[in-house]
């Protein structure tokens, strides 16, 4: 939409914003009447008008200084002073008002002169006609000025901003480009962390657009590479990490790029971020090799305590169970051979129920610290404990098996084996359930037992419990082995445990 006097766009046009307030005018006009002549030709063009006349050039700067005006309209020769000295006045000033001559004597040459120097119309005093047009016209010139001073500056505060982040992190921002019309990728816009990342300026990317790809290690900028071509494909979004390569005798670097193409026919232009990871790729290793070290120490005590379980066991079986088999049987030799009064006989049967008992127990403990059933293999070992948990809490149990026999280093065999037993006894402890399943499922590479109840669940609030510390135990058991342990259930569904461990090469056996 634009307005019939010259085609100025209306938007530019409207001057509502001074119809309450008024146009504040300042004219430069020593003769009234041709003031007062052109403030009706003003009014008479619809314009309402708050105007100030000055004559001298000190009045004319005190004016410009304490007050805000909209446009200046001066004659060109005035009492000791002329338009071209009242113009460098107000640009002096640094204020981007319109600035009109209306002259009754000024020439061609001298109106040319004005507009070079920055006045933006000038019109006789015969023609006030158009005075009103040209107002219109200097309004809009400034408001395109201010408009287009106000972008630069934007755009200058964007590119320093940009600069700044640019210059900061600790990385550098990229421009690409790739598809099958210009052949193998192109990187020829680099920030200036260039130069501190790679070693090379921006300066010789946009020389050889190419040697992007060649700062990192072959088979890292191989992979990128084909990455590239599948974002291309898909949905244009880039996430890659690779080495830098390494001169001399320079640590591994590491970085991460992330980029975002846009489509131009067979051209994709991506824009992009590649970053120095290098300090979290060294916490992310040494944080795996101080968890494997955990893995490796807490196994290695696993395996000890196993060990002062086993000899504690056979010294229980051998030391104790012998000495209290020999006392059992000289109390029976007593109770046979003696001749006893009736308190005598009482204090011989309490002796050997006593010594009974004692055997039982040495017995039972000598077996929870290392059951001897695990000498005839694992799938013998975890039966029994099922039947013997059975026969103890009344809970209804079902094992199976798809191996009959399973060759297991004892470390490993043990490691299910207490798992069983921890899954047993926090069913006894926590789940109410009135039946567990178990299955040992051996495939070619993998050994699973699952452990399943009809109990109460397990929620996700449980499993993360600090104080959870049957299940970060058997977590551990397997992770000695690189297995795996998952916990599954939901409240009144019952609970399931899975574990997992890989299988033992061709000729691994039992050591125990």
């Amino acid at each position: 939409m634009s307005d019939s006097r010259g085609g100025i766009p209306a938007s530019l046009l409207d001057l509502s914003g001074y119809i309450h307030e008024g146009l504040k005018v300042l004219f430069v006009e020593d003769n009234e009447s041709d003031f007062e002549l052109m403030c009706r030709n003003l009014k008479k063009g619809g314009l309402k008008v708050a105007a100030t006349r000055v004559d001298t050039i000190l009045d004319l700067h005190e004016r410009l200084e304490h007050e805000e005006w909209d446009v200046v309209i001066s004659d060109h020769r005035l009492p000791g002073f002329s338009s071209e000295e009242a113009l460098k006045l107000v640009r002096d000033s640094g204020l981007d008002i319109p600035f009109i001559i209306v002259s009754g004597s000024i020439g061609e040459d001298m109106a040319v002169e004005a507009m070079r120097a920055g006045a933006d119309d000038y019109l006789m005093k015969d023609k006030l006609a158009r005075l009103v047009p040209a107002v219109e016209r200097s309004l809009k010139a400034a408001n395109e000025r201010r408009s287009l001073a106000a972008a630069e500056r934007a755009q200058r505060d964007s590119e320093q901003r940009f600069a700044a982040i640019a210059e900061n992190i600790p990385g550098i921002i990229f421009q690409m480009q790739s598809g099958a019309q210009i052949g193998k990728p192109t990187v020829p816009f680099v920030s200036e962390g260039a130069l501190r990342l790679f070693g090379l300026s921006p300066r010789n990317f946009l020389e050889n657009p190419r040697i992007f790809f060649e700062q990192f290690e072959d088979d890292d900028a191989s992979k990128l590479h084909d990455e590239l071509l599948e974002a291309e494909q898909n949905n244009c979004t880039l996430s890659w990490e690779g080495r830098l390569k390494s001169h001399g005798k320079l640590p591994e670097r590491w970085v991460l790029l992330n980029a975002v193409g846009r489509k131009f026919d067979t051209v994709t232009h991506w824009d992009g971020v590649l970053l120095d990871i290098t300090e979290k790729k060294m916490a992310e290793k040494a944080l795996i090799q101080s968890e494997a070290e955990i893995r490796s120490l807490s196994a290695e005590f696993e395996k000890r305590r196993e060990a002062e379980r086993g000899a504690i066991a056979r010294e229980i079986h051998d030391d104790m169970g012998g000495s209290l088999t020999k006392l059992k049987a000289d109390i029976a030799w007593m109770h046979k051979n003696e001749t006893l009064d009736t308190a005598g006989v009482e204090k011989l049967d309490d002796m050997l129920e006593l010594v009974e008992h004692l055997l039982a127990s040495s017995q039972r403990i000598a077996k929870d610290l290392r059951p001897g059933i695990l000498d005839y293999g694992l799938v013998a070992a975890l039966e029994w404990l099922l039947n013997d948990f059975e026969k103890r809490s009344g809970t209804k149990t079902a094992f199976r098996c798809n191996v009959d026999e399973l060759a297991l280093q004892g470390e490993a065999k043990t490691a299910l084996f207490r798992i069983l037993q921890e899954s047993l006894t926090n069913i006894v402890k926590h789940a109410q359930a009135t039946e567990v399943d178990v299955e040992l499922f051996v495939t070619e590479d993998e050994i699973t037992l699952e452990i399943r109840d009809n109990g109460v669940g397990i929620d996700n609030a449980d499993k993360l419990k600090q104080t959870s510390f049957g299940l970060r135990g058997m977590q551990e058991r397997v992770s000695a082995f690189n297995g795996w342990a998952d916990v599954s259930g939901a409240k009144g569904a019952g609970t399931t445990v899975m574990v997992g461990i890989p299988k033992q090469q061709e000729g691994d056996r039992d050591n125990d």
